[in-house]
């Protein structure tokens, strides 16, 4: 049985499958919006495509179960298939044959032979130097009273390039798990003078609770003739421990980042609602932009989302234990929050403008940077750098005549290895056999 699961995950037609699956899933989650409100869905897809879409989790992709369990799967073929093929690829690279027995030559894929006037020890040295000049790592690997044989190696590293690349790509998946799992994207409406450390999701009733707030200096926007924005800007501040920690202006695609978290200028809208709150003995007047949280208790939220401009009625959804419920609220009206002491009125509007804010925490960005710099120098390994391996058999012939067989395998790019065994015999050939032909080339 586990036999045939280590055989299901060293498959490289799963890894095929997989990334096949990732890739068409990826598309789709291109093509269509991630977390945005219900709204922009039901006005584009339709009431029944939109629920088949939600209940696939084409709405939410790269957070969906089945997503996080293709990346799981995908890294789990990855180190098995490693762990099956490592034994055989580090048996190739450090337990290498380093002798050249007769007639081992005619396999490799260069291979010359020629005569020579001088000792073996002057050959041996020839060769050795030409070949460490050519940053080979080389040693004697037997030497008899007749016959000298070498071995050098080059690039040994080259032929783990492969588990590199698999090496980065893991750190990429985990990076992307990261995220998936502990990042999110949501967003902030604030008009001028308010602040929030509430970040409602795209969809759904989630909010998150930032550990420090966020604060609308100033927003200020400019229209064309047309009446089409022409530019927002968003004047804000981080406010941390009652007290300003920094502050910045942003535009569209010039965020502010604090502690790993991104705040983009994305929207804008019109709408501000002031509350009269008491909470037992305690009375406050807060201001909130409209589709902004806020909080009554813990996992309590209300958030103004329309204005019935006839009546001055508001629509609201109110947010309590991770559910959603709409309903419509009047001015100057009392209401009691449930399961709360707390009791709340709208008591003014304004129809200022308030900037919308995406936030975004990304928590598996360096990761996946560190994992895709890994993967580049993997690609560039296993692609552009050869391991390239050469033999010398160095044999006596008579008092000063010796025959050298040299050859070589390579990975990839003979042409070179080619080129480098020419060095060697140019090398040899000038100092010993100036007009000696060659005997034998393959």
């Amino acid at each position: 049985m586990l036999r045939k699961v280590y055989d299901f995950f060293s498959s490289v037609k799963l890894a095929i499958v997989l990334l096949l699956t990732l890739a068409v899933t990826s598309i789709i989650g291109t093509i269509i919006e991630q977390q945005q409100d219900p709204d922009k869905y039901l006005r584009e897809y339709g009431e029944t495509t939109y629920k088949i879409l939600k209940f696939l989790g084409f709405t939410d992709v790269y957070h969906s179960w089945w997503y996080i369990l293709l990346l799981t799967l995908l890294g789990i073929n990855l180190i098995v298939c490693s762990i099956k093929r490592l034994p055989k690829i580090w048996k190739i690279a450090k337990q290498p044959r380093k002798t050249l027995p007769e007639g081992a030559e005619k396999s490799l894929k260069v291979s010359h032979s020629i005569t020579l006037e001088g000792t073996g020890e002057e050959i041996k040295k020839t060769v050795t130097e030409t070949l460490k000049k050519l940053k080979y790592s080389t040693e004697v690997s037997l030497e008899e009273e007749n016959q000298t044989h070498l071995f050098a190696d080059k690039n040994v590293f080259a032929r783990f390039g492969v588990y590199i690349v698999h090496l980065g790509v893991l750190i990429v998946l985990i990076g992307g798990l990261v995220t998936a799992i502990f990042g999110y994207r949501g967003y902030m409406n604030l008009s001028e003078g308010t602040s929030s450390n509430l970040v409602s999701f795209f969809s759904g009733p989630k909010i998150i609770e930032l550990p420090f707030y966020v604060k609308c200096n100033k927003f200020t926007i400019d229209f064309y003739p047309s009446g089409m924005p022409k530019a927002y800007i968003s004047d804000l501040s981080i406010i941390e421990n009652g007290k300003e920690v920094y502050r910045k202006k942003i535009r569209v695609n010039d965020p502010l980042k604090y502690k790993g978290i991104y705040f983009y200028q994305a929207s804008y809208g019109q709408g501000e609602v002031t509350f009269h709150i008491k909470r037992g003995n305690k009375r406050e007047t807060v201001s909130v932009a409209f589709g902004q949280p806020l909080k009554f208790g813990e996992g309590t939220y209300l958030r103004i989302v329309s204005l019935d401009g006839r009546t001055m009625t508001m629509g609201i959804e109110f947010i309590q234990d991770g559910k959603i419920e709409e309903g419509v609220i009047k001015p100057f009206a009392f209401y009691k929050v449930p399961k709360t002491d707390v009791t709340f009125a709208v008591v003014d509007f304004k129809p200022v403008f308030y900037t919308g804010l995406q936030v975004s925490k990304d928590p598996g960005t360096w990761i996946v940077w560190v994992g895709s710099t890994i993967l580049i120098v993997g690609l560039i390994v296993a692609f552009f750098i050869p391991h390239r391996r050469v033999w010398a058999r160095i044999e006596k012939k008579g008092e000063r005549r010796v025959r050298l067989v040299i050859g070589g395998l390579t990975n990839k790019g003979t042409e070179g290895l080619a080129r480098e065994l020419e060095e060697v015999l140019r090398a040899v050939k000038s100092s010993y056999c100036p007009n000696t032909r060659r005997e034998e080339q393959s």
